[in-house]
């Protein structure tokens, strides 16, 4: 079997009902936040670190901010978007100041993960 597998129908393959919750937090505390999301089912989730600071906190010339800055991706189905959206304002603290920001999007489409039967595969190879 070779990867990846061409569909014949590609339209049953797309999912058009998708949304991507992203946002940064200016302290941190994704690796704390993608683990809560996992315990609830949404395995489509993941973070970085990135460079930056927060608009409005003063910075001295030639002094670099040490404080973690990162952004997260979160794609969940449209109907859990919106408690989606509210548990991660929640957990992360977002309506204090100059914790970070979020945001959703709807997707115009996006695909599934779409990863062959371990079963078909076995039989696949013995059949070869």
């Amino acid at each position: 079997m070779t990867l990846p597998i061409s569909k014949l129908d590609i339209e049953k393959h797309y999912l058009d009902y998708t949304w991507l919750i992203s946002g940064v937090l200016y302290e941190g505390g994704t690796d704390l936040l993608i683990p809560e999301l996992m315990k609830r089912g949404i395995n489509e989730a993941h973070f970085y670190n990135v460079a930056g600071s927060p608009i409005g906190r003063k910075a001295v010339a030639g002094v670099a901010d040490s404080f973690d800055v990162e952004q997260f991706h979160v794609v969940v189905s449209a109907d859990q978007a919106e408690n989606v959206f509210d548990f991660i304002y929640r957990t992360c603290g977002l309506s204090q100041p100059n914790r970070g920001f979020i945001n959703m999007n709807k997707l115009s489409r996006s695909t599934q993960l779409d990863l062959p039967d371990l079963n078909d595969t076995e039989t696949e190879e013995m059949s070869d």
